[in-house]
């Protein structure tokens, strides 16, 4: 797996689930979700975009292993 895919996959998935922290933080204190809207649809996007340009798709077991190469890419 390539690391830029790696990132793609990592990143997404760390802002969706920013995303949906924010809209449910947004819709307990009565505000406009629209910012975590806007993140869980980036993130998403993200991922589906890494998903595409994988040559052989993603699986599951693909997750833990962009994690690892995502971490030594931000650290070399």
């Amino acid at each position: 797996m390539d690391s830029n895919l790696a990132l793609m996959i990592a990143g997404g998935i760390i802002l969706s689930i920013f995303g949906v922290i924010s809209a449910l933080n947004a819709s307990i204190e009565d505000r406009s979700a629209r910012l975590g809207q806007g993140l869980f649809i980036l993130g998403v996007g993200m991922v589906a975009g890494s998903w595409i340009m994988a040559p052989d798709g993603l699986t599951l077991s693909d997750i833990p292993q962009a994690f690892l190469i995502a971490l030594v890419a931000l650290v070399k």
